[in-house]
C-alpha cells in the first residue's frame, strides 16, 4: 500500500481535510547503528488477559508468538496500532487494513526511527501534505523492523527494540498527534508510517511499571 494513501486515511481519522500529494522526503537523519529488518512477527494479535492500569488503558496479554506482553491499544475504523513491552523489548505493531506495501517502496536498511512532524504546503489555495517528514526525535537505539505484516485487519508492520524500552517508548509519545517512521537512510523516499493519537508519558510510565512487575 502507498505510503500517502495509508497516512491519508489516518488524517480522516483525525478529522483533517488536508489532501495528499506524494512528493519526495527531505533531508536524511542520522540513523541507529543498529536498526535493521527483522525475521518476521515476534509479538502476534494479542488478545487481553488482564488490566494492569484502566485508568492508562494498559493491558496485560497474550498471541500465539508470546505468553505475556504489556500493551496499550489504539484502534480507528481501519486500524489498530498496539505500543507495548514483552520479554524482548518495547515495540509497535500495526495492523491495517489495506494492502501490503509495495516491494520498492520498503525501507530498506540501514534504517532510520522517529517521531516525526508531517509538513504541508499551500498550493493553489488547498493545503496539502508534501509527504516530508520534520524530526522531532531520533531513536539511534537496536530496533528491528519487519514489513507486510499478515494481521487479522490485512497488512502491518512491526518494530521491536533491542535496548532501553523506555528510550523507544519516549520517543512514541513525543509522536503523539504526529507519526513514527520507519524511513530507508540511503533512500529517504522508502517509508512506513503510523499515526499517534493517544499514547503519552503517563501511559509510557505504566507500561514500563507493568512490565517491571511481569518480567522481574
Amino acid at each position: 500500500m502507498d505510503a500517502a494513501i495509508k497516512i491519508a486515511s489516518m488524517l480522516r481519522e483525525w478529522g483533517c481535510p488536508c489532501l495528499v500529494v506524494p512528493l519526495v522526503i527531505g533531508a536524511l537523519v542520522t540513523a541507529g547503528s543498529a536498526q535493521s529488518q527483522g525475521s518476521g512477527d515476534t509479538i502476534g494479535d494479542l488478545v487481553r488477559t488482564s488490566t494492569f492500569s484502566s485508568t492508562e488503558h494498559v493491558n496485560v496479554g497474550k498471541s500465539n508468538m508470546v505468553k505475556q506482553a504489556c500493551f496499550f491499544r489504539e484502534q480507528g475504523s481501519s486500524h489498530m496500532l498496539d505500543i507495548g513491552v514483552s520479554v524482548d523489548g518495547a515495540f509497535i505493531r500495526l495492523a491495517y487494513g489495506d494492502g501490503p506495501l509495495p516491494a520498492d517502496s520498503i525501507p530498506k536498511p540501514p534504517l532510520q526511527v522517529f517521531a516525526g512532524k508531517q509538513l504541508t504546503k499551500l498550493v493553489d489555495g488547498d493545503m496539502k501534505v508534501t509527504g516530508e517528514y520534520e524530526p522531532i526525535q531520533v531513536y539511534d537505539g537496536a530496533a528491528n523492523y519487519t514489513p507486510n505484516l499478515a494481521t487479522r485487519y490485512g497488512s502491518g508492520f512491526i518494530v521491536v527494540t533491542n535496548g532501553d524500552a523506555r528510550s523507544f517508548l519516549g520517543i512514541v509519545a513525543r509522536a503523539r498527534g504526529e507519526f513514527i517512521i520507519v524511513r530507508s537512510a540511503s533512500d529517504p523516499r522508502k517509508v512506513d508510517v503510523v499515526a499517534i493519537y493517544d499514547f503519552k508519558e503517563s501511559t509510557m510510565s505504566a507500561l514500563l511499571s507493568c512490565a517491571k512487575k511481569l518480567f522481574r
